[in-house]
C-alpha cells in the first residue's frame, strides 16, 4: 500500500493504481491520511464533505457509504464482516493506520526531523540535502486534485509546513555556499508569491551569494514597485536588509538557528511520524486594504528590533498591542501584517478572537488556551485542567519557537496575561479598543494607536469598494468620508448600501446620511450585532461604569466639536477633578479623543450614538439637548 496527498492523491496497492473514487470520498481519505493515526469525528468529516452549506438529513449514511467503498478499495481481500485493519472506527468518527513509511507526507515530516537533528550537530550540508529530498516529495499543492479542501485548516497548515521547510532550505543552501543549486526551487517560490517580502528577500540573497548581483538588484527593484502598486507599502525588514548587504557587497547573513526540540510536540510524534505541528490559524486577509503604510512599517520596525532566536531565555516574547476606537480597522492591520510577515515565523502562527468588545461575553484565558494547545498538537484529553497549569503547558511549547501569536479584540490586561509566551523567539501582536495602559506598564508593550483614515486614504477606500460611475464627483464623495468619520467600517457600509442601490446617485446617498439622526438607522449593516455601526459601538459603552456612561452621553450630546475639563466638569455637575477623571476614563477606552490644549472630542459617530442613548434609552431622566446637532 502507498499513498500520496502531496500534490494530487493517489493510491497504489502492490504497485497498481488504485481508483478512489469521486472527490468527497477522496476527500475523507485525504484528510485521514494528512493525521495518519489520529481518528477524525463525525463531525469533522462532515465539514470536510460539505464545506459550504449545511449537511443533509442523509449526511451521516453518506458518511457510511464513503466510508464502506474506501475499505473496499484498500482491502479487497477483507472478509465482509471482519474488521477493517487500515480504516478502523474510533468513536463516532474513524482512524486510518497504515505503515509510516507508505505515506508521502509521513516520509516528508521523518526527513525534516532528520534534517533538524544533523543541523543541530552543525552538518548543514546533509541537513539541507534531506530538507531537499523532502521538497522533492511533492507534486504540487497538498490534496490538489479537491477543490473543496483549499481552505481546510488541516490543509493550510499542510502547505505552511511546506513553506517552513521551503524556508529553512534556502537559508542553509545559502550557509553552506551552494546557492547556486537552490536557486530554481527559490525562483518558483518567488513567483508563486510575488508579494512575500521573505521568500523575495531569500532570493534576492541567493542571487547575491551566487555572484549575480545584478539579478539581484533587478529582483529588488521589482519587489519594491510591486509593493507600493499592490499595497501602498515600501519594503520591509528582510528586503531592506537583503538590499543593504547588497549596496554594501556584504556576505549574506547566515541560516537562522534551527528551532530547538520544541518544535516537535511529544503529543504529536506517535500519531504523525514525528511531525512537525505548524499551525496556520491567521483568518484570511481584509479585502482592498488601505492605507496604513506608516503603521505596517512601524509594526516591521518593531519585528526587526526583537530579540533574535538564540536570544537568552530570560528575555521576553515581543509584545506589541494596536489600540483604537470601534471601526477604526485594528484587526484588518493586524491581519494584514501578520499575513505579510507569516514567513518570519516557520514554526506557526496562533491566532484568536477574544471578544473583549462583542455580543456574545469575552473569552476565557482558559478556554483560549485550550484552543492554542490544541493547535501545538496537544489532544483535548492532555490539557491540565487549571487555567495556571495550561499557561505553563502552552509556554513549554513555544519555548524556542519562532512563532507569531495575535490576540485579537482582548478586553484587558487581564485577559492576556495567561496568554503571553515566555520565548524571546515569539512575537505577540494585541488589538484592543483599550489602551491597555497595565500591558504596556507591566509587560513592556510596544503601543500603537489607530485613529481614523487620513481623509485621502478614506476617499480612496470609498473608490475601491464602489462602482468607479458613483465616485466621479469629488465633492459628494469627500462628504461620504466625513459622514462616516473616517472609519473603514462605516466607509464599507455605506459602500454597500450603494452596491445595493444600483442607479441610485451618490450625491443622493450623501444628503440621506446628512442627518446624523438618522445615518446609524442607514449604517446598520441589515441589523448585524457585530457589524452595524450602533451595535458594535454599543460593545465599547455597555463596558463602561455607571458614572462614565452618562458623561459619555452627556459630552457627547453637548461638547461640539470639543471640550477642555472645565466647561465638562459644567455639563457633568461634577468637580474639575471628576471631570478630568472621567475623560481621561473615556479616552482609555477610546470614546473620546485626546486633542491639543487638554481638549476632548468625539467624532461624528460616536456624537450620534450619544445622541441616540439620551434620546431612547434615557429620555425620561437627561434633559433636552443644550445643543443641536449639526448636519
Amino acid at each position: 500500500m502507498r499513498i500520496q496527498i502531496l500534490g494530487p492523491i493517489s493510491a497504489w496497492r502492490d504497485h497498481e493504481p488504485l481508483d478512489l473514487g469521486p472527490a468527497a470520498q477522496r476527500a475523507l481519505l485525504g484528510l485521514l491520511t494528512i493525521v495518519c493515526g489520529q481518528p477524525l469525528s463525525h463531525a469533522e468529516l462532515l465539514a470536510a464533505v460539505w464545506p459550504d452549506r449545511l449537511p443533509p438529513p442523509t449526511a451521516r449514511n453518506v458518511i457510511q457509504t464513503h466510508v464502506k467503498h474506501l475499505r473496499s478499495i484498500l482491502e479487497p481481500d477483507r472478509r465482509r464482516r471482519a474488521p477493517s485493519k487500515i480504516l478502523r472506527q474510533v468513536g463516532d468518527g474513524y482512524a486510518l493506520h497504515v505503515p509510516g513509511a507508505a505515506v508521502d507526507v509521513v516520509r516528508f515530516r521523518h526527513q525534516v526531523t532528520a534534517a533538524t537533528g544533523l543541523a543541530h550537530r552543525g552538518e548543514i550540508n546533509g541537513a539541507a540535502d534531506l530538507l531537499g529530498q523532502s521538497l522533492a516529495l511533492w507534486n504540487g499543492s497538498p490534496l490538489a486534485d479537491i477543490p473543496a479542501l483549499t481552505a481546510h485548516p488541516k490543509v493550510v497548515a499542510l502547505a505552511a509546513e511546506r513553506q517552513a521547510v521551503l524556508d529553512r532550505y534556502g537559508d542553509m543552501m545559502i550557509a553552506a555556499g551552494r546557492a547556486g543549486e537552490a536557486l530554481p526551487v527559490l525562483e518558483e517560490a518567488a513567483a508563486a508569491q510575488p508579494l512575500d517580502e521573505s521568500a523575495q528577500a531569500r532570493l534576492i540573497r541567493a542571487y547575491h551569494a551566487a555572484g549575480r548581483r545584478s539579478r539581484a538588484f533587478s529582483r529588488y527593484h521589482q519587489v519594491r514597485r510591486l509593493l507600493t502598486e499592490e499595497l501602498g507599502v515600501g519594503p520591509g525588514p528582510q528586503l531592506t536588509t537583503a538590499h543593504t548587504a547588497l549596496l554594501r557587497d556584504e556576505a549574506p547573513a547566515a541560516a537562522p538557528a534551527e528551532p530547538g526540540p520544541a518544535t516537535v510536540p511529544a503529543a504529536s510524534t506517535e500519531a504523525a511520524g514525528g511531525a512537525f505541528v505548524v499551525p496556520a490559524q491567521l483568518p484570511a486577509d481584509i479585502p482592498d486594504f488601505t492605507g496604513r503604510g506608516a503603521e505596517l512599517r512601524h509594526l516591521d520596525r518593531l519585528l526587526a528590533e526583537r530579540p533574535g532566536p538564540t536570544s537568552a531565555g530570560a528575555a521576553p516574547a515581543a509584545l506589541v498591542a494596536v489600540s483604537g476606537t470601534a471601526g477604526v480597522g485594528k484587526t484588518a492591520l493586524a491581519v494584514r501584517w501578520a499575513h505579510r510577515v507569516r514567513s518570519w515565523f516557520p514554526d506557526g502562527q496562533l491566532y484568536v478572537d477574544l471578544r473583549g468588545h462583542d455580543a456574545d461575553p469575552p473569552v476565557a484565558a482558559r478556554q483560549a488556551l485550550a484552543g492554542f494547545l490544541r493547535g501545538l498538537g496537544v489532544a483535548g484529553a492532555d490539557h491540565p485542567p487549571g487555567t495556571e497549569e495550561r499557561a505553563a503547558a502552552y509556554r513549554s511549547r513555544m519555548d524556542g519557537r519562532r512563532m507569531l501569536v495575535v490576540l485579537d479584540n482582548a478586553v484587558s490586561a487581564e485577559q492576556i496575561r495567561p496568554l503571553l509566551p515566555g520565548s524571546p523567539s515569539c512575537f505577540v501582536l494585541v488589538t484592543s479598543r483599550d489602551s491597555l495602559a497595565a500591558l504596556v506598564a507591566r509587560h513592556g508593550a510596544r503601543r500603537i494607536e489607530l485613529d481614523v483614515l487620513p481623509q485621502d486614504d478614506a476617499v480612496v477606500l470609498i473608490r475601491r469598494l464602489t462602482d468607479p460611475r458613483l465616485t466621479n464627483e469629488p465633492g459628494a464623495t469627500a462628504a461620504l468620508a466625513v459622514q462616516c468619520a473616517r472609519l473603514p467600517l462605516a466607509l464599507r457600509l455605506a459602500a454597500e448600501m450603494t452596491d445595493s442601490r444600483p442607479g441610485t446617485p451618490l450625491t443622493e446617498l450623501v444628503q440621506e446620511l446628512a442627518d446624523q439622526r438618522h445615518r446609524l438607522d442607514l449604517l446598520d449593516a441589515g441589523g448585524d450585532r457585530r457589524t452595524g455601526v450602533r451595535a458594535v459601538l454599543s460593545w465599547s459603552y455597555r463596558r463602561l461604569p455607571a458614572d462614565a456612561a452618562r458623561a459619555f452621553r452627556l459630552l457627547g450630546r453637548d461638547c461640539e466639536p470639543d471640550v477642555e475639563p472645565q466647561v465638562a466638569a459644567g455639563i457633568l455637575g461634577t468637580t474639575v477633578a471628576e471631570a478630568w477623571r472621567l475623560l481621561d476614563l473615556l479616552a482609555r477606552a477610546h470614546l473620546l479623543q485626546r486633542g491639543p490644549g487638554c481638549r476632548y472630542g468625539m467624532h461624528a459617530l460616536l456624537r450620534a450614538y450619544a445622541v441616540h442613548l439620551v434620546e431612547t434609552e434615557h429620555a425620561h431622566t437627561e434633559r433636552p439637548a443644550a445643543i443641536g446637532l449639526p448636519g
